[in-house]
Parts: structure tokens; sequence; C-alpha cells
């Protein structure tokens, strides 16, 4: 009888994978509990006002109508509110909630043209990503309309497979939810996807149908559910702004940006993709190496990428998160030449390299940990190193594995896993500390009577109007900081040169507190390293 030896590794992979699953719910839930500031802020004090006020439709924020995002965040977010109370943990949950969409949507939409392997890990490499810790932390309009567009395309694919109409509704549903998460962007990227399929496949005809008509109106239904705020407070302006003024400005520079920077993108994905963000690159790169040399099953991630990344890439105003609802696509790529090059034709080659690449990104990704919180924001939280140790032994325990592909899998989520847990448990709070706004608000949630309002001028932090008990206007000039003087005891959160100005009034004003403040939108060299922070520092 042949005797088997079991390497420890491959016989622990449950445990590995058990405490993978557990660490990642454990990091997440650090990211939940982290202070909210900037776009993120803003939009939780939009949903805060929905739950005092109970008009779901139209949109306000300090005293004043909202056009800039549609309502979809906070119809998702505001219920939770109802039995959290309006806390960041009630705005950020239901938004990872919602993110679930999108990571079982492409799992089901890859199971339609790949093996149920790829499947699996292309929604483990979406769940893992980089994208996804840091945007469930710092929450955009970008993680619906992901989870949307990734569901449309789903059942798109599902359509043009079985004809049936109920996946042409569906469709035609997740394209409206994608359109009020954040725009126009959740009707172009499906779209763009599928008619690169059809027209790859040569299957275009499939769209003259009625079934594509009714999954229309199904889409027009959401919208005139959606943008009924919209119209009612802002008319026809209104819908011409959130249909082209928004998105042809952001492309122009005419609302927001003067990037000049061609390649943002590439350049981003490299970290906001991790640890995937090369497997990525190569996938790309083989697909459009192989488009016409042999037919690709699906058409929909490369034809989703392409035309939404030129348009972003050229566009003024970039951003991290505008690629967000990429995201899938990327994931399938990278999972498709990975198991191209482990499996389907095995490259020694290859997997050599991609080794390699993937111990560089995972050493990096350590190195990065421990800087971090030994010299730039030292911890010295026993638990903390604790579960780091853990990480660690869960790391070099996946490395002792005789299956490659699993060796390098493992490696990079359980990196991945551990320096996102640093961050949302260590490195976030510890800033938080030097972010002035939060502070300034509990003091005058304890301090401020009945009717004491507290406005902000000189300033861009909108949290304060989620944060304070009481928040009054957004001061955007002198005039408006005239009217606040003249009203009796309200309260002013703003800068140095706001307090110059206040200062030569002639109203009596008294000052509470002086903060030394750093915005988390802002942090540079000077800021992360400790000897120079200090004078990075304002008031």
């Amino acid at each position: 009888m042949t005797k088997l030896i079991q390497k420890p590794a491959d016989k622990y992979q449950t445990l590995i994978n058990y405490s993978i699953g557990i660490l990642l719910v454990l990091t997440w839930f650090f990211g939940l509990i982290a202070p909210i500031t900037s776009d993120a802020g803003k939009y939780a004090a939009i949903s805060r006002i929905i739950y005092e006020t109970g008009d779901w439709v139209n949109l306000k924020i300090h005293f004043e109508p909202y056009l800039e995002k549609p309502p979809l965040l906070f119809w998702i977010t505001t219920p939770f509110y109802f039995i959290f109370g309006p806390t960041g943990f009630a705005f950020k949950f239901p938004v990872l909630l919602y993110s679930g969409i999108a990571v079982y949507s492409t799992y089901r939409f890859t199971r339609l043209y790949y093996t149920q392997k790829t499947a699996a890990i292309a929604a483990l490499m979406l769940a893992t990503s980089e994208f996804y810790f840091l945007f469930h932390n710092d929450i955009h309009t970008d993680s619906l309309l992901t989870a949307n567009v990734i569901f449309s395309v789903w059942q798109l694919a599902e359509y043009f497979k079985t004809k049936k109409l109920p996946n042409m509704l569906l469709a035609g549903l997740g394209i409206g939810l994608g359109i009020i998460s954040k725009g126009p962007i959740g009707v172009f990227v499906p779209v763009t996807a599928a008619v690169s399929h059809l027209v790859y496949h040569k299957q275009l005809k499939l769209v003259f149908s009625y079934k594509v008509a009714l999954g229309a109106v199904f889409t027009l239904a959401v919208l005139a559910i959606g943008l009924a705020g919209i119209f009612n407070q802002f008319g026809v302006d209104g819908l011409s702004y959130f249909f082209w003024g928004n998105n042809v400005g952001r492309i122009t520079g005419a609302i927001k940006g003067g990037s000049t920077d061609y390649l943002f993108y590439f350049h981003t994905a490299l970290y906001i993709f991790l640890p995937w963000a090369v497997l990525f690159f190569i996938g790309l790169f083989m697909e459009f190496k192989t488009l016409f040399k042999s037919k690709t099953p699906e058409l929909f991630t490369l034809g989703g990428i392409f035309f939404y990344w030129i348009i972003i890439s050229v566009a003024k105003a970039k951003a991290p998160h505008y690629f967000m609802v990429l995201s899938p696509f990327m994931a399938v790529l990278s999972v498709k030449w990975l198991l191209y090059f482990f499996e389907e034709k095995p490259s020694p080659g290859m997997q050599k390299t991609i080794g390699k690449i993937q111990g560089f990104v995972n050493a990096f990704l350590w190195i990065a940990l421990f800087a971090m919180c030994i010299y730039f924001f030292p911890s010295k939280n026993i638990l903390f190193w604790l579960a780091v140790a853990v990480l660690l032994f869960l790391f070099f325990l996946a490395g002792k594995s005789d299956n490659k592909l699993n060796r390098i899998i493992q490696k990079s989520v359980i990196a991945i896993i551990a320096l996102n847990f640093a961050l949302n448990a260590h490195l976030f709070p510890k800033i938080f500390t030097y972010h002035a706004v939060i502070p300034a608000c509990e003091i005058f949630n304890k301090q401020a009577e009945a009717g004491e309002m507290l406005n902000m001028y000189e300033s861009e932090h909108r949290e304060l109007y989620f944060y304070a008990k009481n928040p009054g206007y957004f001061l955007y000039n002198s005039e408006d900081l005239k009217k606040c003087l003249a009203r009796k005891n309200d309260w002013i959160f703003t800068n140095d040169e706001g307090l110059e100005e206040i200062e030569q009034s002639t109203a009596k004003v008294e000052l509470i507190q002086s903060f030394k403040h750093r915005s988390l939108s802002k942090l540079t060299p000077g800021f992360i390293n400790p000897a120079t922070r200090e004078q990075r520092l304002s008031n």
C-alpha cells in the first residue's frame, strides 16, 4: 500500500481559508467604524437630513437643495439610521451589503463563460482588491454603481444566451439603478460592454426585440422615480445638468479638475487594484494580443473596460474611485489569464514570473504595514500586534503549500488583508486625531445651548453637518459671514483666514477652541514623516 504524506499547509487548508474569512470580516468591520470625512461625510449628512425630516425626494444639505448626486445612496443608507441611529456604521454598513451584489454578480457572469473555479477566484479578487477595502471605508457612490453595472451586465449576458424576458427586465432595472447611483455611466458601461460582445460575435440583431424595449421601459420607470426630486427642485435645468453638464463638465474641466495626465488610471491601478494589479495588466495585454487570433467566449469585459477607460483618461477631472466601476471586469481578465498560464496551457516560465511578481507585491505590502505601524505611526496595542502576528503566521503557512496557484492567491489575499487591517484598525483612527472637525463637533455638542447652530466658513469639511447636533449654514462669502455674526450665539468653524476676518469685524466673539489640523484628503509625505509632521499642521 502506498503511504501518502500530506504537507501541513495542505492539511490545514480549511483552517487557513476560514481564518482568512474571519480576518477579512474583521478588517471590514474596523473600516465600518472608522470616522467619516470628505465626500462620505457630506453624503452621510444628506441621509441624516432625510432621516430627520422624512423628505426622501428633495435632497438637501445645510438648508440648500442638493444636485450633485442622484438619490440611491441616500435611499439605501437612511433606513439603517432608523435601526442604528445616524452613525458612521449605519451609513457604511448598507453600502458594504449592497456591494455583495457586485461580488455575486461577478461570480454568476463569469460562470456563464468560464469554469466555476475561474468565477470563484474572480469574485475573491474583486472582494479583496484595494478598491473594496478603501471605498467601503471612504464611501462614494461608485460602490453602488459598480454593483448595479455588473448586475446589469450579468443579466444582459443571460438574456443573450437564453432570450428570456425576465433577464432583460432585470437588466433594465440594473441599468436604471446604475443611473440613479451616479449618472449616465450606469448605462454607458453596460451598453458598451454588451454592444462590444454582440458585434464581436456578430449577434447585434439580438438588440432588435420587443424584450429589449421592455427592458428600456423598466429603466425609464426607475429614472422617473429616482429623478423626481431633481426635477422638483431644479426643473429641466436640473435634469440637463444631471445628464449632460455634470458629465461633460468633468471631461472638459469646466466643473472640476484640470488634469492632463493621460496615464493617471494606469499608475493609479497599480495601487488601487492591489494585490492583483500586475495580473490585470498581464491579462489586458494577453486579451488584446489574442483578440483576433482566436475567438474569445465573451467581450463584455474588454469592451466594458476599453471605451470607458479612454473617456476617463482624457477627462480633466480624475479620481481613483472614478474607475471602480471597472473592477469586476478587471478581476475577470486577471483570473482568466492567470488560470490560462497555470492550468489551461501550463507555462512554467510564466508561472515563475507571476510567482516572483506576486512575491514582490506581497513583500511591499508587509513592508508598508511594518513601516507604518512601527515608524510613521507607532502602535503599542498588544491586541493589534497579536492580530498581525496571526496574519503573518497564516501567510507563511500558506506559503508551504505544494499547489503553486493556491500559494500565490492565498498569500496575496492574506497580505492585502493584513495591510488594510492595519489601515482600518490603527492608521485611520490615529490620523483622525489630527482632523479637527470631529473634536470641534464634540465640543459644540456638549456646550451648545438649544437652538444654537454650528456654521462653517472658509472650510470644506462637510462632515460637520453629519456630526454636529444642530448643523447650521455653509457660509460662502463675507456677506454670509456678516449675517451669521448678526445672529446671537451661533457657532462658526473656520480656519486662520476666517478667524482673522471675524476678529476684524465689529461683532463680539469668543474663541472657544483652537485646533491643530490636517485634512485626511491631504496626506503629504511631510505630514506622514513624524519628523516634519507638526510643521504641516494648520489651525
